[in-house]
């Protein structure tokens, strides 16, 4: 008797299987259960296949030759020379490739002449020699030999049936413990009935109609030839009929503890617990033992989870160490454990037997998600009278397999529950944090997950930071360390968004020592769920599946939570645009009443008036004024407001120098040229003189603009709010433009009133800074120059006619690319005497002295330089700011100076009647031929030349001149007769 309980063993595939009836049984070319043979322990791989007609035969011996060439055994067919080639065909239209198996050796072809009848008639001591040899040749070479034989050369013979079944009992001798598989085939038609029988007794296994059945009417050749064989054969009989009628009760009582088993399983209207229990009754009942329990097993921890019977120390809630059971055999080999007698098996002297006592034992593994969760097991302490059965053995793995999966289903309910609950809560989460922190909460409480941590990525920093984590994973699990750049697995998993398993956590510093495994699974952009187990192979499959999705839960509040952020955020946004949007199109519509008053606007203190009464009447503005600086008191004083003022600009001081009332926005203004803000008069320091005030009268921001043009400051606009933070960069921006266009206009009416003006203010200046190029020009030529006249271009540009003395052309033309000038070309030149004069024309660019002058509301009357040094004699408007214009000049020409300051009158509404009729490319042309010397005598200029200097065509000079001469003519004669 063995020392070792039984244990099955997992199944090889079919060439590694030791024996010729497994084989087949593995063949889907054969049917029938292959049991071993009830009393025969040595039965051989000796096989009689009884068929009628070639199709039943071939379609038994094909794949039984098939099978022994993949297996790599020696295949021998043995038959009448004229079936040979009949059963080679049958091969080949079966897929053997015959050719290259008898090219190997590993197939061969044998005639009964060359065989069984070599000697010329049939020997039963050559035959047995002849396969003994064969078997030896065979297994030097291959697996072993594999025999198919025909038989009907016995019956057209005539050689005795007797003499040849004598000779085939022996044959099973022969086969005995050798790697040797034989298969005789018998024509039922070709053999009487009794011969048949003597047939089947003579081998253990037969085949028919592809059917392999273990043969219970086998007689051992011992007994087949031996004395008393009647005796023997009725005693085989009757033990024949008594083990078929037990096997029949058996399988009966198996069917009905199959259909007890199936009721049980299928009923939905009792519990798992009540299940269980009627299973371990059943089984009980079933094995004929007396307890029945449910274990389960945690390291080397065992618990009784349920039991049925008398056992004092199996009851429900039971532990003990795991050495000390029954069980650690089973949970060892992973694989089902029955011992039926376990004094006589060896297991007396075990712990386990002496602490339950237990002489009969069968257990099973139950496996739930992949790992072991214990055992299923039934025991008695009285011995077992007979092995367990195979059916008994199957009975007892589908039972365990029911256990194993009612278990993971109760543990996948139980996870779901509490993923749906933690679900519940992370929807009522708005932030990361809350988020972190609810998932820690319920990895610790319902999860059962207790080394969990959740790392975020910081966007600021660029690192993964962790924001929560369990009780025990703040001790156990170092994920700070893990999390380091650039070589953390965290990291590592983060970057690279693919899940990481750290199997050698124990190893690293600050880990916990039964910890075994870490999984870290990203979060899209959000960071990593990190769990641990302390299971010594680490997760299962159920396990690392149910953290996937417990992260993809947490993933999915992640980023629900952000979306609804950023929807919060978009919708703050919008409703900010839509307040901004709307009181830009108040300002806009403002700004649009103020663009087209400026257009209408006839002088500075119009324009000032409309943009204060504009402005202060747009909400939430409460007051708008106009300063002006006056550069001498440092002061900025009032021009023009409008709006609830409640007397803020008579208790106001305003200054733009470095003392406190200096430094307020409209102090900066004027020094920077740049709009200053305030958006919240309570907490700006700079607003702090006039606090008090603007705060009693409900202003509450302010934006002082510049209004500057040409770098020439008119004057400082300020606007008053009844709101904090009215002023955002939108409404900085449209204001800004606002002041840019106030300023260009207030430039065009004081330019505009020097050009129509008939009273004007002279003013004078002497300029020797060299960054005017004409005192550069007079300078280093030596030459005098004078402005002969000015031609305004219908595109705006500015024409000059400049004379100069004492230079030649080509010494002055060199000058020409440093000059503020385009298009430079020489009009006329001659020698008065000995020195030289020359008259030149050209096109002025907008940094010229001319362009500079008229920008800035002034007329050019003359410019002339002499002795290195400018006189410019300029016209501004009598009731122009003067102090400005000067101070724009000196500004732009440092080295210069106001020599002289006089009022006159000009003819300018008499030339401005003079010349209304004149189109403007009339009065171009005119007056480019008079400056050019046209009109003189001897001319300066022709005709061709003046137009050529216009790029017009003589023709069209022609055409403009007689034109605007006509109309001169029109306007002195036929005005003084409508006169008389």
């Amino acid at each position: 008797m063995s020392l070792e309980p039984h244990t099955e063993s997992e199944g090889r595939p079919a060439i590694d299987l030791e024996s010729g009836v497994e084989a087949l049984r593995q063949s889907p070319e054969f049917r029938g259960p292959i049991e071993p043979m009830d009393g025969h322990d040595h039965a051989n791989d000796h096989f009689a296949l009884v068929y009628e007609g070639d199709d039943e035969r071939y379609a038994a011996a094909v794949p039984f030759l098939r099978q022994g060439l993949d297996r790599g055994e020696k295949c021998m067919y043995v038959g009448d020379e004229r079936s040979l080639e009949t059963v080679e065909a049958a091969m080949r239209e079966r897929g053997v490739d015959v050719d290259a198996a008898v090219a190997s050796g590993a197939l061969v072809f044998q005639s009964v002449e060359n065989t069984y009848l070599q000697d010329g008639s049939f020997d039963a001591e050559s035959m047995i020699a002849i396969y003994e040899d064969a078997i030896e040749a065979a297994t030097a070479d291959h697996e072993a030999l594999r025999v198919v034989a025909e038989t009907n050369w016995i019956v057209e013979g005539g050689v005795s049936i007797e003499e040849f079944m004598a000779y085939e009992s022996r044959m099973n001798d022969v086969f005995d413990d050798e790697a040797a598989i034989a298969l005789c085939q018998y024509d039922r038609e070709a053999f009487p009935p009794e011969a048949l029988i003597d047939i089947v007794r003579v081998h253990p296994h037969l085949i028919s109609d592809t059917t392999v059945c273990n043969n219970f009417y086998y007689t051992p050749p011992e007994e087949f030839s031996g004395p008393n064989r009647p005796d023997r054969e009725l005693d085989r009989m009757l033990g024949t009929l008594r083990e078929r009628a037990r096997a029949k009760a058996s399988l009966e009582d198996q069917n009905e503890s199959l259909r007890t088993q199936h009721e049980i399983s299928s009923r939905a209207d009792i519990s798992f617990e009540e299940k269980l229990r009627r299973f371990l009754d059943l089984g009980r009942e079933h094995f004929d033992l007396d307890i029945g329990f449910l274990a389960h097993v945690t390291g080397e921890r065992f618990e009784i989870v349920d039991a049925v019977g008398s056992h004092e120390l199996i009851q429900p809630g039971e532990t003990t160490d795991l050495s000390e059971t029954y069980c650690r055999q089973v949970i060892e080999t992973e694989g089902l454990v029955d011992v039926t007698n376990a004094s006589e098996q060896g297991w007396a002297e075990r712990d386990a037997y002496e602490t339950y006592g237990l002489d009969s034992y069968i257990g099973a593994p139950v496996v739930v998600g992949g790992e072991q969760y214990g055992t299923l097991c039934f025991a008695s302490r009285e011995a077992r009278a007979r092995p367990f059965s195979k059916a008994e053995r199957t009975f007892l793995e589908l039972t365990g397999q029911w256990v194993s999966y009612e278990l993971e289903r109760e543990q996948r309910q139980a996870q779901l529950s509490a993923l749906n609950e933690m679900s519940r809560d992370l929807m009522d989460a708005e932030t990361h944090a809350e988020i972190a922190r609810s998932t820690v909460e319920h990895a610790e409480e319902t999860l059962g997950l207790p080394l969990t941590a959740l790392v975020q990525y910081d966007r600021e920093t660029g690192q993964l930071s962790t924001v929560g984590r369990t009780e025990r994973a703040a001790d156990e699990l170092p994920t700070t360390a893990l999390s380091s750049t650039p070589s953390g697995p965290l990291w590592e998993a983060f970057t690279a968004g693919e899940e990481r398993i750290v199997d050698d956590v124990a190893s690293i510093s600050g880990a916990g020592d039964e910890v075994t495994e870490l999984v870290a699974i990203p979060l899209g952009s959000h960071g990593l769920f990190v769990t641990a187990t302390e299971s010594p192979g680490g997760f299962c499959d159920a396990e690392y599946e149910f953290a996937q999705t417990t992260a993809a839960t947490v993933e999915t509040a992640c980023g629900r939570a952000e979306r609804e952020q950023l929807l919060q955020e978009r919708e703050e946004t919008l409703e900010e645009q839509n307040e901004s949007l709307s009181r830009l199109n108040r300002i806009n519509d403002t700004i649009r009443n103020i663009g087209q008053a400026l257009v209408q606007a006839s002088s500075r203190e119009e324009i000032e008036t409309v943009v204060c009464d504009q402005l202060a009447d747009v909400g939430p503005y409460e007051l708008a004024w106009i300063g002006e600086h006056d550069t001498v008191a440092g002061e900025i004083t009032p021009r023009e407001w409008a709006g609830a003022e409640k007397g803020y600009l008579d208790a106001a001081t305003v200054t733009a120098d470095e003392s406190v009332t200096g430094r307020g926005p409209s102090g900066m203004a004027v020094e920077t040229h740049e709009p200053q803000v305030v958006n919240n008069v309570i907490d700006d320091p700079t607003f702090e003189p006039w606090r008090e005030a603007a705060l009693n009268r409900g202003y509450h921001a302010s934006i002082a603009l510049p209004l500057v043009y040409d770098d020439v400051l008119y004057g400082v606009l300020n606007v008053y709010a009844n709101q904090p933070g009215v002023f955002d960069e939108l409404e900085r921006s449209v204001l800004a433009e606002l002041g840019d266009t106030i300023a260009y206009a207030i430039n065009a009416v004081e330019s505009k009133k020097a050009l129509v003006s008939d009273e004007v203010t002279e003013l004078e200046f002497r300029v020797e800074d060299e960054r005017l190029e004409i005192v550069e020009l007079a300078r280093e030529s030596g030459c005098d120059l004078s402005l002969e006249g000015v031609v305004p271009s219908t595109d705006g540009q500015l024409r000059v006619f400049m004379s100069t003395r004492g230079a030649s052309a080509e010494d002055l033309l060199a000058f020409a690319p440093d000059m503020a000038t385009t298009e430079v070309s020489l009009v006329s030149e001659y020698d008065d005497g000995d020195v030289p004069i020359c008259l030149f024309e050209a096109a002025l660019s907008e940094e010229s002295l001319c362009e500079t002058i008229r920008r800035h509301g002034g007329r050019p009357r003359t410019v002339t330089v002499e002795d290195g040094a400018a006189t410019v004699v300029v016209e501004v408007a009598a009731d122009a700011d003067i102090r400005a214009f000067v101070d724009m000049f000196v500004g732009n020409y440092p080295d210069s100076e106001l020599v002289a300051q006089r009022p006159r009158q000009t003819p300018t509404e008499f030339r401005a009647t003079l010349t209304e009729d004149l189109t403007d490319r009339q009065l171009e042309v005119l007056q480019t031929a008079y400056f050019g010397g046209y009109f003189d005598k001897p001319r300066g200029q022709t005709g061709s030349e003046v137009a050529a200097s216009m790029d017009i065509s003589q023709p069209t000079f022609n055409t403009h001149v007689r034109a605007a001469q006509r109309k001169l003519c029109r306007q002195l004669f036929e005005a003084d007769m409508a006169d008389d």
